[in-house]
């Protein structure tokens, strides 16, 4: 048997051989430009695929780190406007301690009055702050409206009372600012637990000194007033007007029952009353404004002097409960920005694992391209001195 060579099929052999070599240095160098080793996805279909999801995970990463940047800075904001609220409260207070004096003449009380009022209306503003792109912290989901109007000294609040949720790392969502209903409206009063409060209309010079519940297991929760049936004698009544229990008055002397204790002193007269219930919720603007007010009062009587008094008490122990609550709120922030900063440490290592990958998939070699390169070119030019030897040969140069 013989094989039978022609010298077309020699020629186009050798030819098939060097347009492959010659592609595979072009893809080569193609390589080395782009800086990428997947030009075509049919060049690595595996590879392609995975780099492809490992690109969509560092998309999704991105994205948390815009949202947790998004988040910090309006937490940030939140956090120093809680600091400011706190830090208007406690001048309020210091003022409250200042004026609730004897000795405080009637224009010095109208002058606190008049500060505690600009007090109020800074504290109106930070309630109405922005992140400095137009949206306002302390509205709840509804960002683009004023959250807090002013209109004849009763506060509304336009907000509502939800918290959108920014995703800032894979499982891992933190609640943005809190809604001002929660910061600047629902704010306990009294000691937080329970409040005392003098009638309005009382006619004694009786002084609410301080409530506390003494004994949480005895107590019901169930509000109780104390009546004075005269200068000396009480009974505490039920919100129905049922006696629960009767006692003799001393100036000064605790008066305990039901798990509760207070303190009153001075001289009440027949029907004064004093009312001691679990503590309510009010807005720490009315809370300032009751206590504007409360100093513009007239006190021309030793029973207008103690109806000022148990105001401003009552409003000193509103204003340290508030106080308290801005601090709460201060510690869930600053929970809130340490997790994002633990989520922003496990991002960036989780970013650095995927882009190695990624680079490992991807990314060009440069000094294995060069000496592949070499190599390449190498080939070619064997190729094209093998091709000119055989095309130089022929059966004639046998023959003669």
């Amino acid at each position: 048997m013989s094989l039978r060579i022609s010298t077309a099929a020699l020629h186009n052999q050798g030819l098939q051989g060097l347009l492959k070599r010659q592609q595979d240095v072009a893809r080569t160098q193609q390589e080395m430009v782009t800086g990428t080793k997947l030009l075509r996805a049919a060049d690595n279909p595996g590879g392609a695929a995975q780099a492809q999801r490992i690109d969509h995970a560092v998309s999704m990463l991105d994205g948390f780190e815009r949202s947790a940047t998004l988040l910090q800075n309006r937490l940030q904001l939140q956090e120093s406007s809680l600091s400011d609220s706190g830090d208007l409260l406690a001048r309020a207070r210091e003022l409250a301690v200042q004026a609730n004096n004897a000795t405080m003449s009637v224009p010095d009380r109208k002058m606190v009055a008049l500060e505690i009022r600009h007090l109020r209306s800074e504290m109106l503003a930070v309630a109405n702050r922005e992140d400095g792109s137009g949206r306002a912290l302390f509205s709840g989901r509804r960002d683009d409206v004023r959250p807090f109007n002013d209109a004849g000294g009763v506060v509304s609040y336009a907000g509502d009372d939800g918290r959108n949720m920014l995703d800032v790392a894979p499982d891992l969502a933190l609640a943005d600012t809190e809604p001002g209903s929660d910061v600047f409206l629902r704010v306990r009063t009294g000691d937080g637990t329970i409040r005392g409060t003098a009638a309005p209309a009382n006619t004694g010079a009786a002084l609410l000194q301080n409530t506390a519940v003494v004994d949480h297991g005895a107590w019901s929760g169930a509000a109780m007033r104390i009546e004075f049936t005269d200068a000396s004698t009480y009974r505490i009544v039920d919100g129905s007007n049922a006696v629960l229990n009767t006692g003799t008055y001393t100036s000064g002397d605790a008066i305990t029952f039901g798990g509760v204790q207070t303190r009153i002193s001075g001289a009440p007269a027949a029907g004064d009353a004093f009312t001691l219930e679990p503590s309510p919720n009010q807005d720490v603007f009315a809370t300032l404004q009751t206590l504007a007010d409360a100093l513009d009062m007239p006190v021309a009587s030793a029973a207008e002097r103690a109806r000022q008094s148990n105001l401003i008490g009552a409003s000193l122990g509103n204003i340290a409960t508030a106080q308290d609550h801005m601090l709460s709120l201060r510690a869930g922030t600053g929970a809130r920005l340490a997790a994002i900063d633990g989520a922003e440490d496990a991002r960036g290592a989780q970013n650095v694992s995927l882009r190695t990958s990624l680079s490992q998939l991807r990314d060009v070699d440069y000094a294995e391209a060069t000496t592949k390169l070499s190599l390449q070119l190498t080939a070619i030019e064997a190729a094209q001195r093998t091709m000119l030897r055989v095309q130089s040969l022929s059966l004639f140069d046998r023959l003669g």
